[in-house]
């Protein structure tokens, strides 16, 4: 009996690879769509309105529990240094921050027209700083899963904004697709698994939000958090939440360790798509031709984006000839899509580090029903 023979231990290593990606997109996507259903129904059945304060708990149960699966053994304790962490902290609390703002002072349309911008930001820093080239297929899937989303999301075209406002909108659109681009480069920065940066980022992430949160939740809501009474209901629905937006992050760290941010974000439109069916088929949402063809459109273009990135790929790196397990496999891909085209300089060390939080902004849902 020889030993391992490298061709099959290479196919048993890119299966564990292709599982662990599977399950991580999975994972994402379903917690996602649920946790957009529980906020739901915490904002309208149980008048909790109050978003930045519900995204900083939510980081708080997320340093928690990564803090109890340190003491269990399960997840290795891990620091980076101060300065990306509070880099990665401020991009990631301007994101969200400003994603309410944005919505609080514009139009839905504009906020949504605004989230689509991203992806075209995406495109333009990965291309400019980070190495990455899109082929005309490639480029091509993204404008039409856009346009997609638009025709589904962009009710009207009132688009009445102040200069405010629009700054605003500027704002998060280039905070949000920072951090989505900084979670991946951190992680191949300082050779940490999704876990690991996420134990250092959820509760930096925690405190700050918890001491703007409240003033922000008054702009927005004109009423202190601080004011609200909980039922038995709410508590438990607000349990539920944390709980989800635990899952919600870890996936979307590994998600976003993985894939590229252009990537997340293109097939990060599934789960637009499958909150829309999930309210029309048990809430009793209304969904008109037109949404449906926008969401036909999207799918298409989701689809034509995977056979495009795949055709465009390049040739994978050989690995050991063991298999590896999830978190080494994890640690040998972000190595290994550093080593192949993401170049991270080290004279723009500022440019790395973050990901959304386990929650869309409060208002997000109006644009959901």
């Amino acid at each position: 009996m020889g030993g391992h023979h490298p061709a099959v231990s290479e196919i048993e290593a890119a299966r564990t690879k292709m599982l662990a990606d599977i399950g991580a997109w999975a994972g994402n996507v379903s917690t996602s769509v649920f946790i957009v259903f529980v906020n739901k129904m915490l904002m309208k059945t149980f008048g909790y309105h109050f978003a930045t304060t519900l995204t900083a708990l939510h980081f708080l149960v997320c340093a928690v529990a990564i803090w109890f699966a340190q003491r269990a053994g399960k997840i290795k304790q891990t620091s980076m240094p101060f300065n990306d962490l509070m880099l990665f902290t401020i991009v990631a609390d301007i994101s969200i921050l400003t994603l309410n703002l944005s919505l609080m002072l514009n139009t839905v349309s504009f906020y949504q027209i605004a989230k689509l911008l991203i992806i075209p930001f995406v495109c333009f820093i990965e291309s400019s700083f980070l190495g990455r080239t899109f082929t005309r297929e490639v480029l091509s899937s993204i404008v039409l899963v856009v346009a997609g989303v638009a025709v589904v999301t962009v009710q009207d075209l009132q688009l009445d904004i102040s200069f405010g406002g629009m700054v605003i909108a500027a704002v998060s659109v280039v905070s949000s697709g920072l951090q989505q681009i900084f979670v991946r480069t951190m992680q191949q920065k300082h050779k940490l698994s999704a876990h690991e940066l996420l134990s250092n980022t959820a509760p930096a992430q925690a405190w700050t939000l918890l001491l703007v949160g409240p003033f922000i939740d008054k702009l927005a809501s004109s009423d202190w958090v601080f004011n609200y009474t909980f039922t038995q209901g709410a508590a438990i629905t607000m349990a539920a939440s944390c709980a989800l937006a635990v899952l919600v992050n870890v996936s979307q760290f590994m998600c976003l360790g993985r894939f590229s941010a252009v990537s997340f974000q293109v097939l990060g439109h599934s789960k637009t798509i499958l909150v829309l069916l999930g309210g029309w088929a048990f809430l009793g949402d209304t969904i008109t031709s037109k949404k449906f063809a926008g969401m036909a459109l999207a799918v298409s273009g989701m689809v034509w984006y995977g056979t495009a990135s795949a055709k465009a790929a390049k040739p994978a790196i050989k690995v050991k000839a063991h298999t590896p397990s999830a978190e080494e496999a994890e640690k040998q891909s972000l190595l290994a899509q550093a080593a192949l085209g993401d170049k991270l300089d080290s004279n723009n060390s500022g440019l790395r580090v973050f990901v959304g939080a386990g929650v869309e902004p409060a208002g997000v849902t109006k644009t959901l029903v």
